[in-house]
């Protein structure tokens, strides 16, 4: 009811804890804490409403998270499989603090964390598989080996599927870019996607009394993605039980109301040659720049288009509503001959509404009434 195409968990975090039923790992969900294989359950529940599965992978800095200090847990070689190998003990926060100036990892741990991929690629076939920045210290030689090792098992299955990474994790071309609570300033020519939290400044899971994004906010991101060629992926910290907080709730349930209406624009689309226009710019781009984060009104409008055997359309959103009955200029669709257009409507209007293509760009009287809330979309349909 979100509008989600694609779904899944944190499979292992920095702690060394598999969320699955693991043969190669006793420290397991299966085994204990809840003791249920949380990973396969979800899988089944995300792929019964239709959604691609994705599992998300940290893994690789299991390595690094842990001080191992004498007298505490994390130096107990017996808790290895969790903690990590017992290495730089009581090396001090310079040493902590600089993974480069720790050990590498070795054999075993590299081998350990090539085959809980492996086992996770067999036993729940992914389609998306996300990997935090800790995958640029893991060695090139098992990074290979399980990438490989994924893509070769989607040939079998027969069935796309996608690597997120973080830089400089993998070479360009191998996955998708991933930014951390952030995007990209401008269009560009690779795919990428942010992973950011439902909540302001990112906090990956249930907190009491957090402050959440409003759900224009959550809109206007998808927006401003898609129309710079990449997508949007929005974690959301269930409580202890499973439950959804309410506001998170009521945030995805609002979101999924807007893209009822306006969904046709975002799924299936492609970036246009421009992204979009409008005089409110961004303060910061990249990873985590959210901090830096800008307020769009109906004035900003951003493009995506689709061509399907039956259509071929441009979409002009307005990140806000201009009012009832008011004209509209579309400075970028300048770039259009006249007779490219065929008609121009807005989604979830069921009006006639009046356009000109002029030297200033496209303009368009909205209709009389406002279809949604958040931003709005004028679709062209091209000739």
């Amino acid at each position: 009811r979100a509008g989600a195409k694609f779904a899944g968990p944190v499979v292992e975090h920095h702690d060394g804890f598999s969320m699955w039923d693991s043969e190669v790992n006793e420290w397991n969900a299966a085994r204990m804490g809840p003791e249920r294989d949380v990973v396969g359950e979800l899988e089944k529940a995300i792929r019964k409403r239709g959604m691609k599965f994705m599992v998300a992978f940290h893994h690789a800095e299991n390595w690094w998270f842990f001080p191992h200090i004498t007298g505490f847990d994390t130096s107990d070689p017996r808790y290895s499989g969790l903690y990590g190998k017992v290495h730089d003990v009581d090396g001090g926060p310079e040493v902590w603090r600089d993974w480069y100036k720790q050990e590498k990892p070795d054999e075993g741990f590299l081998q350990n964390w090539k085959a809980k991929i492996v086992e996770v690629v067999d036993k729940y076939k992914p389609d998306l598989m996300w990997f935090d920045f800790g995958l640029q210290f893991v060695r090139e030689k098992y990074r290979k080996e399980a990438i490989a090792y994924y893509l070769n098992k989607a040939v079998e299955w027969n069935r796309q599927v996608g690597v997120v990474f973080k830089r400089p994790g993998l070479p360009p071309g191998v996955g998708i870019e991933d930014l951390e609570l952030g995007r990209m300033g401008t269009l560009t020519y690779h795919n990428w996607i942010t992973d950011t939290d439902i909540a302001v400044g990112g906090r990956w899971s249930y907190i009491h009394g957090i402050e959440y994004k409003s759900t224009t906010a959550i809109v206007h991101n998808l927006i401003d993605n898609v129309s710079k060629n990449g997508y949007l992926l929005l974690n959301v910290g269930p409580k202890a039980d499973g439950e959804i907080p309410k506001p998170a709730r009521e945030r995805l349930l609002e979101l999924g109301r807007w893209l009822e209406v306006n969904g046709e624009a975002i799924y299936g689309t492609t970036a246009w040659v421009v992204h979009g226009e409008g005089p409110t710019e961004m303060r910061a781009e990249g990873s985590f720049s959210e901090s830096e984060e800008v307020r769009y009104d109906a004035n900003d409008k951003r493009f995506t288009v689709k061509d399907t055997d039956r259509e071929s359309a441009l979409y002009a959103f307005c990140l806000g509503w201009p009012g009832e009955s008011k004209e509209v200029t579309i400075r970028a669709l300048r770039l259009l001959y006249r007779s490219d257009i065929s008609s121009v409507e807005m989604l979830g209007a069921d009006e006639n509404l009046d356009w000109a293509l002029t030297e200033d760009g496209l303009k368009v009287r909205t209709p009389s009434r406002k279809p949604c809330e958040h931003a709005c979309t004028f679709k062209i349909l091209m000739d």
